[in-house]
């Protein structure tokens, strides 16, 4: 496990034990999000606040495989010691997005998938629309889902989540996929899934409508 930067002030920092058991949890929860099709190969990425730090997991890492090796710890406020996106130091591309939503939000770990349905009904609804799930989970769960643009490790998508995740659990990135938030990293799976089957219920409903009637509109 790489660290970064120094130790915040008035901020709690984990000690050993308690970072092995965040790892512990992080690994147990990359392996969910692969074996429940919500991620593949080496997309996606997942973090977890510790202090005035995050655990993040490192560019190109695959989630089903994380280890100390391939999760990084970057300061929030500061970001690296070159003050960049978490780039420099081998953290996630979207170690940026992960930060502004820390720096705006009272989540305590994040967790971004490529789901299939979440990312196909963004394309259909385009930038700016809202998710209205049809399952009764979905609703009492979720909300609404909105949907935000910018390209993946942007400061445009950074600042788009961060803004809706103040006031929703889950947002999702158009055409790239699902970001859900929680006050522990298997909340966050919880999230993400639900909305993931709550994309899937709504669209499966259109496909059935669309049959029916020949009318289009999610």
């Amino acid at each position: 496990m790489e660290r970064r930067g120094g130790q915040g002030r008035g901020e709690a920092e984990a000690n050993e034990s308690e970072l092995e058991e965040i790892l512990e949890r992080v690994a147990r929860i990359g392996k969910k999000a692969v074996s429940e099709g919500l991620v593949n190969a080496n997309f996606g990425n997942l973090s977890v606040r510790v202090g005035s730090k995050m655990l993040i997991s490192r560019s190109g890492a695959f989630l089903d495989e994380l280890h100390k090796g391939n999760l990084v710890e970057v300061r929030i406020e500061e970001g690296n010691e070159a003050g960049g996106s978490g780039e420099e130091s081998g953290a996630s591309s979207e170690a940026i997005v992960h930060r502004e939503i820390y720096k705006n939000t009272e989540a305590k770990a994040i967790l971004h998938t490529h789901s299939p349905f979440a990312v196909s009904i963004s394309l259909l609804l385009g930038e700016g629309a809202v998710v209205k799930p049809v399952d009764v989970e979905g609703t009492l769960l979720l909300g609404e889902i909105p949907v935000v643009g910018g390209a993946p490790g942007s400061i445009e998508l950074a600042s788009n989540l961060a803004s809706a995740l103040k006031s929703h659990r889950a947002a999702i990135a158009h055409a790239h996929g699902c970001f859900a938030v929680g006050s522990t990293i298997e909340e966050a799976f919880v999230v993400a899934s639900a909305v993931e089957h709550a994309c899937k219920v709504k669209f499966l409903c259109e496909i059935w409508r669309i049959q029916k009637s020949g009318a289009a509109g999610i």
